[in-house]
């Protein structure tokens, strides 16, 4: 599975257990994945807490995703897309969760490296509605967003 794939079946198995789970599973049996593959499986573990009832399991879950999306910012600590992936996680758990000093470090490199990605214009058009409705950003920060 390339990265392409993995960014596609991603968007489409949000909020679908059996999808994300399976997409999961696929990420984790690659070989020395990518740190923008690692990326994927750290947002693919945060949202199967989602579906778990068990607290435990939950925080587990969430934790270890931040763990992969530590040593994926370690490999490549520009890549738009991850800071993305986990700027969208740490929005959507809840603040008690939240690591504040990764979120606004975040935030920064989004906002630094956007124009330099190379995304294609459906995805950089979905990216620029999702950081503007977070409402995360300063009308500054969003301008850079074009």
């Amino acid at each position: 599975m390339n990265e392409i794939e993995a960014r596609k079946k991603y968007f489409e198995a949000i909020g679908n257990e059996r999808k994300i789970e399976r997409l999961l599973k696929q990420l984790q049996e690659i070989e020395n994945p990518s740190a923008l593959l690692l990326a994927y499986c750290a947002a693919c573990e945060s949202m199967m807490a989602q579906f778990s009832w068990n607290p435990y399991t939950k925080l587990a879950q969430v934790n270890k995703s931040f763990d992969l999306f530590a040593e994926a910012i370690n490999e490549d600590s520009q890549n738009t897309e991850i800071r993305f992936l986990r700027f969208s996680v740490q929005h959507n758990v809840p603040d008690f969760l939240r690591k504040n000093r990764e979120f606004e470090e975040d935030k920064t490199v989004l906002v630094e490296n956007f124009d330099k990605a190379d995304f294609d214009t459906e995805f950089r058009t979905f990216l620029i509605g999702y950081l503007k409705d977070s409402g995360r950003f300063e009308k500054s920060e969003l301008e850079v967003l074009r």
